[in-house]
């Protein structure tokens, strides 16, 4: 049997926002051999890095090259997403089991083994998955709509125009997070009206060892894998036409820096149920409370100084006593 004239171009673009993880890979099926003739996949910590689903296959694979070049991606989890696409596109049964959905515009069945595909990468959640899938000939697999070098171009232009957050520098000594800000679109408040002090909420991103050990300290991942939100301070804010550079502080010893390409959204500064928001104050005061149930056990060395007024209130007992025997 020789290949086929026309191809499958799957693509797949997933949004999970409780765990801060924007996943999009993309693979080229040939039905009549049944086999995967490419695939790329990449994970990143913010949605700007996803394409459109109806993007074409070539779009897909170049815009994964550039988020992995430019270092965006979230290495651990494309690492795995990488090596679960390979096993599950290498496989004759899966593939068949896919393109049986294809051909029968399952798309329920799809979007099933997409989420199991993103569970086994960053843990149980809710996401948001988008599948789009079409014929495509040989002729255009290499089509794109999409001009990554100017992209490129357009963003390093505004970098150049970021200005200089020298005013504040992070001390060595402490540990810096990657993070992403909590979006509330109705009730937020925009990005370029917030000032050093204010409170935002924030998601630590997983993904590098410092963050991670932070997240695992702070107890910050639900039983379904979804990180928490957490307040942080924002220390430092250097805001151009388009682009925000932020230094937020969580406590004492973690800090994070991100740089915001639209300074057109909201960030969330109040949570209604929680009132008033709190602030965390160290990793070892998050921590050690909860270990000791915020009991405070006291040193019995404490109580050494006191023992000589209890053996005289002792003595005065026993000759009160005597007295009132003898009269």
């Amino acid at each position: 049997m020789g290949d086929s004239a026309n191809y499958y171009s799957l693509k797949v673009a997933i949004r999970d926002e409780g765990t801060m993880t924007y996943v999009m890979f993309a693979a080229l099926l040939d039905p009549i051999e049944v086999k995967t003739v490419k695939y790329e996949g990449v994970a990143s910590g913010t949605p700007h890095s996803l394409l459109p689903v109806r993007s074409t296959f070539q779009d897909y694979c170049n815009r994964t090259q550039r988020v992995i070049y430019k270092g965006d991606q979230l290495k651990n989890i494309t690492k795995s997403l990488q090596e679960v696409l390979k096993s599950s596109f290498s496989s004759e049964s899966t593939l068949t089991e896919i393109l049986h959905y294809i051909d029968h515009n399952m798309v329920d069945r799809l979007e099933f083994i997409v989420s199991q595909i993103h569970t086994k990468i960053a843990g149980k959640s809710n996401p948001l998955i988008e599948i789009h899938y079409e014929i495509i000939g040989k002729g255009d697999v290499q089509k794109t709509t999409v001009d990554e070098d100017e992209i490129a171009r357009k963003e390093a232009a505004s970098q150049n125009i970021v200005p200089s957050s020298s005013s504040f520098v992070i001390p060595i000594d402490k540990q810096l997070i990657q993070f992403r800000f909590q979006l509330s679109p109705v009730n937020g408040t925009p990005l370029t009206d917030l000032k050093p002090g204010d409170t935002v909420y924030i998601r630590p991103l997983p993904g590098d060892p410092i963050t991670d050990g932070i997240i695992s300290s702070l107890d910050l991942k639900n039983e379904d894998g979804m990180i928490k939100q957490i307040p942080a301070k924002i220390v430092n804010i250097s805001s151009s036409k388009n682009i925000s550079e932020v230094v937020i502080k969580i406590n004492e010893q973690v800090y994070g820096k991100i740089i915001e390409e639209e300074n057109s959204v909201k960030i969330k500064t109040f949570d209604a149920q929680a009132g008033a928001v709190p602030v965390l104050t160290s990793v070892a005061s998050a921590t050690e409370s909860s270990k000791s149930g915020g009991i405070h056990k006291k040193d019995p060395g404490d109580v050494s100084h006191i023992m000589p007024f209890i053996w005289i209130l002792g003595l005065l007992a026993i000759g009160m006593f005597a007295i009132f025997f003898f009269i």
